[in-house]
């Protein structure tokens, strides 16, 4: 688990990655779909941008 963990960290954090947690805070489940039409980006990265912040809730927890 550490070793994805820091896999994840080990790329780069992308810009919107902030700005995309504050605003799934709003919901009680997170979608790539919602960050796909908020923030008007593909799949692909709003995939990883959910990644990266399932990283972060993770180290915060340890």
């Amino acid at each position: 688990m550490k070793q994805k963990i820091e896999q994840i960290n080990n790329n780069v954090e992308d810009p919107l990655l902030q700005e995309v947690f504050d605003y799934l805070h709003k919901f009680d489940f997170h979608l790539a779909l919602f960050i796909q039409r908020k923030f008007k980006i593909g799949f692909s990265r709003a995939e990883r941008i959910l990644k990266q912040i399932e990283a972060k809730k993770l180290i915060n927890l340890l």
